[in-house]
């Protein structure tokens, strides 16, 4: 409001009694109106809180009121009680159903890896199984084959090989020496008459004397000790060699090549002078040589 100069009178209060009466009924309206709204407001929020009171559980309702579903309660709550709090206390929670869930969730993870483990062990079981029927069956195999080498050896522990090619031209026993004159023991068996043809042991044993040169008439010649045979000691001497192929202390099997016929000492002509001595004693070759074999 502009202040009125100095001097000037003072402005006239218009009262309500003062003022025309249109500008007092619209004050007393706007008054009235006034009052009517606040009257409603009021009215309407004692309404809001006694619906409150009455359904505790309908503003979340209201507020939760999205697509997902929720839990209902177990028992229907009566309106004006504390049956919606106990309901809901009693409600399974999201919290529970999440960690009886995680639960079920180890649990059959649990059960898939036991069943797992089980179906491993029964393949390792039955790789175990396999290998060791295998390792069984490699192993009577190697028996069989040893029992069979060794029956063979038995066989053939008494049965000579047969020494070199051709047959028998001057047996053992008394004659008349070709280079001497004069009769003496032969001891041994003439066999053969190729220069060159090879010598084989008669049976396994030791190489006890690989001598070279004359020899008393012996000429190049191999002794070979086999051990006991049919309860007596026995070796065998091959005589007028042309070389040999072993040496004393070599062992030699049955059937080995040890040298090579030919005409060295007192001989006349190629062959093998074939000797026996049985316990030490020089003797018939020809009841072994019988049962031998080439």
């Amino acid at each position: 409001m502009p202040v009125p100069p100095p001097g000037s009178p003072p402005p006239r209060q218009i009262d309500d009694v003062d003022a025309p009466a249109s500008v007092a009924g619209d004050r007393r309206s706007a008054t009235v109106s006034r009052v009517v709204r606040i009257g409603i407001a009021v009215a309407a929020a004692s309404a809001v809180g006694a619906l409150a009171l009455v359904s505790p559980g309908l503003d979340a309702q209201a507020s939760n009121a999205a697509p997902t579903a929720t839990t209902p309660s177990p028992a229907a709550a009566v309106a004006g009680s504390t049956d919606a709090f106990t309901g809901r206390e009693t409600s399974t929670s999201r919290d529970q159903i999440r960690e009886e869930l995680a639960a079920g969730d180890v649990a059959a993870a649990a059960s898939d890896r036991a069943a797992v483990l089980d179906e491993v062990g029964e393949q390792v079981a039955d790789a175990q199984t396999s290998a060791a029927a295998a390792a069984r069956s490699e192993a009577l195999a190697s028996t069989v084959t040893a029992i069979d080498s060794e029956a063979q050896r038995i066989a053939e522990a008494d049965t000579f090989f047969w020494p070199t090619e051709g047959g028998i031209s001057s047996p053992w026993g008394m004659r008349l020496h070709p280079i001497l004159h004069y009769t003496r023991l032969h001891g041994g068996a003439d066999i053969g008459g190729a220069v060159g043809a090879p010598i084989y042991a008669v049976l396994d044993g030791v190489v006890t004397k690989a001598a070279s040169g004359h020899n008393s008439g012996s000429g190049n010649n191999v002794r070979i000790d086999h051990g006991t045979v049919d309860g007596e000691a026995l070796e065998t001497a091959y005589l007028h060699m042309d070389s040999f192929v072993v040496a004393e202390g070599q062992s030699v099997k049955r059937g080995q090549l040890i040298g090579y016929v030919g005409n060295t000492g007192l001989s006349t002509a190629p062959h093998l002078h074939f000797s026996v001595y049985v316990n030490g004693v020089n003797s018939d070759p020809a009841p072994y040589l019988a049962r031998g074999q080439a």
